[in-house]
């Protein structure tokens, strides 16, 4: 009722009651509408929803998770991979190599044996020196590559061995009595893993952590549209594989998806049978 019907209808009643005739009882009704509004004014001004409080919070963590695992990523890239191996070629460029010969009989050194290194493609003698007293012998600035080193010696058997110089110390050459040439092949067979293999495998580490963060990035905005359950949780789970600071951003991923639970029926498609 307006203010001013109010003021009226007061004044009615004292002129009623003045000239002495018994005031009409006027019944005060209240529309529901009325006791809605009333109640309800402001309301929306301070009232926030619980669910959709918890889908915002659900997807500031998966995103944040997320943007932790695309800086890891290119973290991981920044170490230049072409520069390391590079690096490690020059250092390994050449190697010297030593080694010692034996009396295969006795155990003991032998002075005075010539060693030969030799080419294996050219078959040309590059170097050559001979044991001292204690029957160590060695080459110095050995390129890394398939060589043969020939161990001879007079009333001896000739040794050929056939080797790649990755490493100083060569296993001893043990000579017997007699003639004759005896080939060893001491070639490495490289069966684990190589330097490129170990970059490769970094590399592609950095690009699918790089592609899991931007898949939850995906799922972030899948979640505050509260768009599809299932796949945003699908997202979500893959996105952990962003692996943000090691542990901080899949923590951050796993308390957002904990939340969209939580807010479950809030989605379009809260299950797909």
């Amino acid at each position: 009722m307006d203010i001013n019907e109010r003021r009226e209808a007061l004044r009615a009643r004292v002129r009623e009651k003045l000239s002495g005739e018994e005031p009409e009882t006027e019944e005060l009704v209240v529309q529901e509408t009325e006791v809605i509004a009333a109640t309800t004014e402001g309301e929306d001004l301070l009232l926030i929803e619980e669910t959709n409080g918890l889908l915002a919070l659900a997807s500031s963590l998966i995103f944040i998770g997320s943007v932790l695992g695309i800086i890891t990523g290119i973290l991981l890239l920044q170490g230049n991979p072409a520069e390391l191996l590079n690096d490690s070629l020059d250092q390994e460029s050449v190697v010297d190599v030593y080694g010692i010969v034996l009396l295969a009989e006795s155990g003991e050194s032998m002075e005075d044996v010539l060693i030969e290194l030799i080419d294996e493609d050219t078959k040309e003698v590059i170097q050559t020196t001979e044991t001292n007293s204690y029957g160590y012998y060695q080459f110095e600035n050995v390129v890394p590559s398939s060589h043969i080193l020939r161990v001879s010696s007079e009333g001896f058997v000739t040794i050929e061995r056939t080797f790649t110089p990755n490493t100083a110390t060569q296993t001893p050459f043990t000579l017997s009595e007699g003639n004759g040439t005896v080939e060893e092949d001491f070639t490495e067979t490289n069966s684990g893993w190589s330097l490129e293999n170990a970059i490769a495998l970094s590399t592609g580490i950095a690009l699918v952590t790089i592609l899991a963060g931007v898949i939850g990035i995906k799922a972030a905005v899948d979640s505050r549209k509260a768009s599809n359950y299932r796949r945003t949780q699908y997202l979500a789970g893959f996105a952990l594989f962003s692996r943000g600071f090691i542990i901080f951003g899949p923590f951050l991923i796993l308390c957002g998806m904990g939340l969209m639970i939580l807010a479950k029926d809030e989605f379009q498609h809260p299950e797909v049978e």
